[in-house]
């Protein structure tokens, strides 16, 4: 019995044979029992440089293929664009043209009551013109009977235009006072009149601008008194009747 447990025991490894563990693998055993990644990135590029640069050119020409393709659709935009101005504006020229006609044809539907209307405005304007110097002679000769004294009658009238240079306006006598008419005036009286005041009254007549001188009086006691002047009538006699009209 002794025998075999000896034996056993001999058998059996060391402690430190039974102890020990095994060694670490080192980080290059690790490295190279990994697995192979594949589709990473890749440590060297054995492209021949033809085949890179054949990439590139692809990448250019799709650059400009793309921008010669934003080109074209903005050419083409702004082509249309400027057709349809072209046209909106011959349409709308062509409205305008059509509108004139129409408005040319309806004026000569009018042309003779245009005429008519010309006709009528010049006889206006002939007519302001031709009384622009309008006196009344019936109502102004009754003025100037209204202021004669008593006891004096009118023998005669006569009514003449005044000559006015018209460089300088004014009257061939410079003595006399602006005037546009002129009227000789000739009465009787059989007693001496009294000439002053029937000068006084003439004074507030209508367009009065005053006596030529000289004024007379000629004639007896038995026979009678001529008195003559000639009085002078101013602008502010015209009548003026249809001044306004051509006014307006």
């Amino acid at each position: 019995m002794t025998t075999l447990t000896k034996t056993s025991e001999a058998e059996k490894p060391p402690r430190e044979q039974r102890d020990s563990k095994p060694p670490k693998a080192t980080k290059a055993q690790k490295l190279s029992s990994a697995p192979l990644a594949l589709g990473g990135v890749p440590r060297a590029d054995l492209l021949p440089p033809e085949i890179r640069a054949a990439q590139r050119g692809k990448a250019v020409m799709r650059m400009l293929l793309i921008f010669l393709v934003t080109v074209a659709v903005v050419v083409a935009g702004a082509v249309g664009y400027a057709t349809i101005r072209s046209i909106t504006s011959q349409a709308f020229l062509q409205l305008e043209r059509d509108r004139s006609n129409e408005l040319i044809a309806r004026q000569l539907d009018f042309a003779e009551a245009r005429s008519i209307a010309n006709e009528v405005d010049a006889a206006i304007e002939a007519r302001r013109l031709g009384t622009t110097t309008e006196i009344d002679w019936k109502a102004y000769l009754g003025e100037v009977s209204a202021t004669l004294p008593v006891g004096v009658t009118l023998s005669s009238l006569t009514i003449a235009p005044v000559a006015i240079d018209p460089a300088t306006a004014e009257s061939e006598n410079p003595l006399e006072e602006a005037a546009v008419a002129k009227i000789t005036v000739t009465a009787y009286s059989l007693t001496v009149p009294d000439v002053e005041a029937w000068f006084d009254d003439l004074d507030s007549i209508t367009g009065f601008a005053g006596i030529a001188p000289p004024a007379t009086v000629a004639g007896t006691p038995g026979e009678g008194y001529n008195v003559g002047l000639e009085l002078l009538v101013n602008e502010e006699a015209y009548l003026l009747r249809f001044q306004e009209d051509g006014d307006e």
